[in-house]
């Protein structure tokens, strides 16, 4: 017996959905360091950054 072809689909790729660089932050402010990553609220950041200056 001869072996059958298989029909074969061309591969799909999947596409990818664009992402941005998300980086981290790093803060040092009296030897206090502070990293905000992506997706920190950014009332709370500005919260903590504004205690930090107010203790130095």
């Amino acid at each position: 017996m001869a072996p059958e072809s298989v029909a074969r689909h061309p591969s799909k790729q999947r596409k990818r959905k664009a992402t941005r660089a998300a980086g981290v932050i790093e803060l040092e402010i009296e030897s206090i360091a502070m990293r905000v990553g992506p997706g920190a609220d950014a009332k709370t950041v500005t919260a903590v950054i504004r205690a930090l200056k107010v203790t130095t």
